[in-house]
């Protein structure tokens, strides 16, 4: 009977997530209106998925069909990835119904999309380029891959779909003239997606059968000792084992900070090599082997008494990734090495407490004898300077970038779902409420962001092109040798990393959406944006004054209309220095080199200017710390302006018409705060000490604030403010949402598409996830519809 129930339930779930999943597709297609097809949204939507369960890393929407004389599809392919040093490519391929039921993909549309990609794909490792349209993106995947032939290990073909796909993938498959490339096949179809989901971590580990895949066992030796918070097994694992590992499987075996640090340095050990061709029998001795880890070790006892590992299911090498990666690639390069030689001693812990393996396993490669300082960038989450800028993080006010009747902080995340955690530990809704409040959803930072932000800002920008992973390592050894082991951000750097923040966000809108009107091909966005703040920095010499960019918290319009210029001038750049693919180019220092010698920018460096601060007021912001009396006075006043409401300055404009009761300036002044208030709700400390004047002024002569109100005709409640809408909107019951539904179904008065919007928005507000401006405005506008049959939200 509970077995029954067990599948009843997912069943049940698997249902509901196929519904959610429709609904998020149809929402994205309907809100973006940039023309792209709902298979290129699922494609897009469930590669991001994958990038953030690690599964792959730089993807690129990249649909491309080209059909036969028979007008036959012959290639096909939704999406790629190329992973730096050209050891992996990903190529994606969607099979996508406008469905939110169950259906099953049948064998003969399985084989094509295998027989689809694998044509683009032997067309483009063999250089049969003519095959290809010249004007798409993808022939400049094909030159890539035909040009670098020789670097690639491994191809991994991702099979996406919302259907339930259940056919295997071929086995050792292999491409005629090119057998030395491996080729991976991954299904993710809806229950694998809706496993993913369900995943705790996010992630899906990887499940390996050493008996099925590898015909081969490992002898171990387990701990003496029972241990509630971990197992360990020591063993001494075959270097072809190891080396084949790596083949099938690439980086992902690897913990992700070692990963990225191997990615680029690319190179090969040259005493491990050495060992390898020379001594292969004293590679045991002269190494200090692999620290490992696993969710699940599967062991086995033979008839001698051996204890044996036949399986792990989430394994990781958190040290000795070099080691392993040089197995294969001396192997392959050197064809006289012998690996049936060469063996490797393994540490492999188990821990137990999933909670605490994010804590655990940075100490086990801490405190291994690694042979290269790998492990110390391991230890991400506990760095003391990440905890340093935690630490600032929720002691920092700003004004709310989207509401200024509130101050609000920006949340840095140190460790992943820590925003999540910290607002489900509130007790009750209204103080969770009140959470979201003050730490809004749009003002979390992540630790790759801020490498992003600051690598932009140290004029890196081809760093930042190389992907979230690889660059914020590099930041992270950088800013520790920045400060030691002594010294600790301040302040100032907190206020320094969201000033470039607003101005990356700022200028990544400047550049335009798909199919409005944005400034070039949005493919590309990334790599202009960062290269153009870089380039701003190059040319300013850093002394961008990002003290008035905290103060505002928002870019001045005429600096905006100079970046356009320059986002232009680099747009121009990128796509004409030749290169086959702007996304690798980006990535190299020469590409910035080049750059930088460029003299003809459009930009008026007298508007600029006027945003830069003096040498003596640069040394001195780094010199000094926050007054934090002084700002708390600040947000007092903040506070009261804003308390007053839209309609008290908007009826004070009219007021001081009849009666002239403020001065030039002080008019003008409430004239800048009534704007403000209406349109963006960032106040310079100018005018909020302006407002503070005018507010007492009136308290004085014992005018009325009720008296101001009456004579202006806005109506707050009709201005669409994203924060108090999420928050408004994330307090509707459950049943007031089913009913608004039902009746929009009923009277046709809501469209199909805008239900979708709505049954994704209240998913997300569930979910206590972020949603675009877009989406919220669908909402607000389908429910006022509503508003005649009696629902109010």
């Amino acid at each position: 009977m509970s077995n029954t129930n067990t599948a009843t339930n997912v069943d049940f779930e698997l249902g509901q997530y196929l519904r959610e999943l429709h609904h998020e597709i149809n929402s994205l297609a309907f809100a973006e209106e940039d023309g792209s097809s709902k298979e290129d949204k699922f494609t897009e939507f469930v590669m991001e998925l994958l990038a953030e369960a690690g599964e792959t890393e730089g993807i690129r929407l990249c649909h491309y069909e080209k059909e036969n004389k028979w007008e036959n599809i012959q290639f096909k392919i939704n999406g790629y990835a190329i992973e730096e040093g050209y050891e992996s490519l990903d190529i994606f391929i969607s099979f996508y119904r406008d469905t939110n039921g169950f259906y099953r993909v049948g064998k003969p549309e399985f084989d094509k999309l295998i027989k689809w990609p694998m044509g683009f794909l032997n067309a483009a490792l063999k250089g049969h380029l003519d095959d290809i349209e010249p004007s798409s993106e993808a022939y400049g995947l094909a030159r890539i891959i035909r040009d670098n032939r020789k670097n690639f290990i491994r191809v991994n073909l991702f099979i996406l779909s919302n259907g339930n796909i259940p056919h295997d993938p071929p086995k050792n498959h292999k491409l005629k003239g090119v057998e030395d490339l491996t080729f991976n096949f991954h299904v993710w179809d809806a229950e694998r997606l809706h496993r993913l989901s369900q995943s705790k971590y996010n992630r899906e580990p990887i499940v390996i059968d050493f008996e099925e895949t590898l015909g081969a066992t490992i002898p171990c030796l387990s701990m003496p000792s029972k241990n509630e918070l971990y197992e360990c097994y020591l063993a001494i694992v075959p270097g072809q084992l190891l080396a084949t590992l790596y083949r099938n499987y690439g980086t992902r075996l690897l913990e992700s900070n070692v990963r990225a640090f191997l990615q680029q340095t690319g190179k090969v050990n040259k005493g491990i090599r050495d060992t390898i061709r020379n001594e292969p029998h004293m590679f045991l001795p002269y190494n200090n082997g692999l620290a490992t880890t696993a969710q699940e070790v599967k062991t086995s006892i033979l008839d001698n008494g051996q204890m044996v590992i036949t399986g792990v299911t989430d394994f990781q090498i958190v040290n000795g990734g070099q080691t392993t990666a040089s197995l294969f690639h001396t192997n392959k390069k050197f064809k006289d090495s012998d690996l049936n030689q060469v063996f490797v001693q393994m540490k492999l812990t188990v821990i137990k407490d999933e909670d605490k393996k994010n804590q655990t396993v940075p100490y086990i490669s801490r405190y291994a004898n690694s042979q290269n300082k790998v492990s110390e960038l391991d230890l991400t989450s506990n760095n003391p300077i990440l905890q340093r800028l935690e630490e600032l993080s929720r002691t920092t006010y700003a004004i709310d970038p989207e509401d200024s009747n509130k101050q609000t902080i920006w949340f840095f995340e140190r460790v992943k779902g820590q925003y999540r955690e910290a607002l489900n530990k509130e007790p009750t809704k209204s103080k969770q409420n009140a959470f979201k409040l003050k730490y809004p959803r749009s003002q979390v930072i992540l630790k790759s962001q801020i490498a992003k932000y600051l690598n932009i800002w140290k004029q890196l920008p081809h760093h930042v092109s190389k992907g979230g992973q690889k660059n914020y390592n590099f930041f992270l050894k950088d800013v520790e040798s920045e400060f030691g082991k002594k010294k600790k951000p301040g302040r100032i750097f907190w206020q320094d990393i969201i000033a470039n923040a607003i101005l990356f966000k700022a200028v990544d809108k400047l550049f335009g959406r798909k199919n409005q009107d944005p400034i070039g091909d949005t493919n590309i966005k990334s790599y202009t944006v960062t290269y153009t703040l870089s380039y701003l920095h190059h040319i300013t010499e850093n002394r961008l004054d990002l003290g008035l960019l905290w103060e505002k918290q928002v870019i001045p319009e005429d600096l905006l209309y100079e970046l356009k210029k320059g986002l232009r001038f680099t747009y121009h750049y990128l796509t004409t220095m030749g290169a086959a693919l702007i996304s690798e180019a980006a990535k190299s220092e020469k590409t910035w080199d080049g750059f930088k010698k460029t003299k003809d920018h459009p930009m008026d460096m007298d508007v600029i200017k006027t945003y830069l601060v003096s040498k003596e007021d640069f040394k001195a912001r780094y010199e000094e710390d926050i007054d934090s009396i002084k700002e708390a006075e600040k947000y007092a006043n903040l506070e009261k302006i804003t308390s007053m409401g839209l309609r008290f300055w908007d009826g004070l404009y009219k007021y001081n018409i009849r009666t002239n009761i403020l001065s030039k300036y002080q008019d003008n002044m409430a004239m800048a705060i009534r704007k403000k208030l209406k349109q963006s709700g960032k106040l310079t400390e100018g005018e909020i000490a302006g407002g503070i004047k005018i507010i007492q002024l009136l308290q004085n002569k014992n005018i009325p604030v009720e008296k101001i109100e009456v004579l202006s005709k806005l109506n707050d409640k009709d201005l669409v403010d994203p924060s108090k809408l999420y928050n408004r909107l994330s307090k509707v019951p459950d049943e007031t949402w089913k009913n608004a539904i039902a009746l929009g179904e009923q009277t046709k008065v809501l469209s199909y598409h805008e239900i979708s919007v709505i049954k994704t928005v209240i998913q997300r507000l569930k979910r206590k996830e972020d949603l675009d401006l877009k989406r919220l405005q669908i909402v607000e506008k389908a429910v006022k519809k509503m508003k005649r049959f009696g629902i109010k939200i």
